[in-house]
């Protein structure tokens, strides 16, 4: 067990403050996301005003009337009416919507001229063509009004048409989501964000302790060793094993601990499977990237593979905004699987075979990355044996 005994010799000395760095930016993360993913579940929808000048040119009832609902719904800014104030007024942001209302609007409109207001605004502004909507909804009622009742006076007309535009609806949405939902979604969300902590985690630490037992002095004082090289190999890998999943086991109860009364929710057990799956896929992603990286490359690449990994697979964003070749590519990504696992788990409402079969298919694809990826690893390891040979 000479193998092993040196394992444990290391792990304590050199990683214990890398790990205890991970666990606590990790865990702070979680709670932060955790807290911030119940305060955007309380968001009401509020109604914002557009910055809005009017220049009215035309000073007649129906002008008038305009100019007075178009401030009644934005934010009203008064600006000079020259053309370098105007330009510097749209520049600094002073205003975003600049409402020109032309001498004779009234006449042309009631003569059925189809009038238009000059309008100018901030390049590519979502809030002025919401203003635009509001203005071509009170002149096209007001339009209809005049239309059928001629005999109606321009006054009326104003009254009857804010009447219209003015009547509101009450929205109530149907909150789908309730106390179990919002805490399975956050145990989904611990779970997501984990894949790129131990894929940066075990292959700082499985990558460095691999480099310091493939020192060439150690190498040979252990094959001095009364010990075969594959015991010695074994040795290596199971201990390897046991650390990954002594690391899994801590994030495991940290899970819960965070997200309390969740353990017994069902699909609780299987992201608990999921993730250990997940370890077991990292840990052989870290081996593998220990038989070509040195010492000062190891960090820079774990931290390459795991932000770019996670980042592709959805850990940080959900999957269904990722576009179609994203998710395309993603079918090459195992964090994407664990992912897609994670997702499905959280939409549980029960558990039978056929729920259960895109899990265990999501599963599948996961070891069969991890297998692959060992079997490069260690093919890679024998081929650099005998080199040296």
């Amino acid at each position: 067990m000479q193998a092993s005994k040196l394992f444990c010799k290391i792990i304590p000395r050199k990683f214990l403050t890398v790990f205890l760095i991970y666990t606590i930016i990790f865990v702070g993360l979680s709670i932060l996301f955790s807290d911030r993913g119940l305060t955007q579940m309380e968001d009401v929808f509020e109604l914002s005003k557009v910055k809005i000048s009017v220049i009215n040119d035309d000073n007649t009832q129906l002008s008038n009337g305009l100019e007075s609902y178009i401030k009644s719904i934005s934010r009203p800014v008064e600006i000079k009416r020259d053309e370098e104030s105007i330009k510097d007024a749209l520049f600094f942001r002073q205003t975003e919507f600049i409402v020109t209302i032309p001498k004779g609007f009234q006449n042309d409109f009631i003569s059925a001229d189809q009038p238009k207001v000059k309008t100018m605004y901030v390049p590519d502004s979502v809030s002025s063509q919401y203003a635009i909507r509001l203005i071509d909804n009170y002149l096209n009622t007001a339009r209809l009004y005049i239309l059928a009742h001629p005999e109606m006076s321009l006054e009326e007309v104003h009254e009857k048409v804010i009447t219209d535009i003015s009547t509101e609806v009450n929205v109530s949405f149907i909150n789908r989501f309730n106390a179990h939902d919002t805490s399975l979604s956050n145990l989904k969300g611990y779970f997501n964000f984990l894949s790129y902590i131990l894929i940066a985690m075990l292959i700082s630490m499985v990558g460095r302790i691999m480099l310091i037992f493939n020192n060439k002095d150690i190498k040979m004082r252990n094959y001095c060793a009364p010990i075969s090289i594959k015991s010695y190999n074994i040795q290596l890998i199971l201990s390897n094993l046991s650390m990954a999943l002594i690391i899994w086991l801590i994030f495991v109860v940290l899970a819960f601990v965070i997200n309390k009364n969740t353990f017994n929710q069902t699909g609780a057990l299987l992201f608990i499977v999921n993730s250990f799956v997940l370890t077991v896929l990292c840990l052989s992603i870290s081996f593998l990237v220990a038989t070509f990286a040195t010492k000062n490359s190891i960090d820079p690449i774990g931290n390459c593979l795991s932000l770019g990994l996670s980042f592709l697979g959805g850990s940080f964003v959900p999957q269904a905004l990722l576009s179609d070749t994203l998710r395309t590519l993603g079918t090459f990504n195992p964090i994407f699987w664990y992912i897609k696992v994670n997702d499905t788990i959280a939409d549980l409402t029960s558990i039978t075979q056929a729920t259960l079969q895109p899990i265990i298919h999501g599963i599948l694809v996961q070891l069969a990355f991890a297998i692959a990826l060992f079997a490069i690893a260690l093919v890679i390891i024998k081929q650099k044996r005998y080199a040296h040979k």
